[in-house]
């Protein structure tokens, strides 16, 4: 199994981009499992 860590600069969540980030990611890499998210 792979890993992959992201993380989303606050800008990125003040623009409202967290969601297509992941939306994004979810296209380029098959069968992900998002297994934890942890917002500041």
């Amino acid at each position: 199994m792979q890993r992959t860590f992201v993380m989303i600069k606050a800008n990125g969540v003040e623009r409202a981009l967290v969601g297509e980030i992941i939306k994004r990611i979810e296209k380029t890499i098959k069968n992900l499992l998002i297994s934890f998210l942890k917002f500041f």
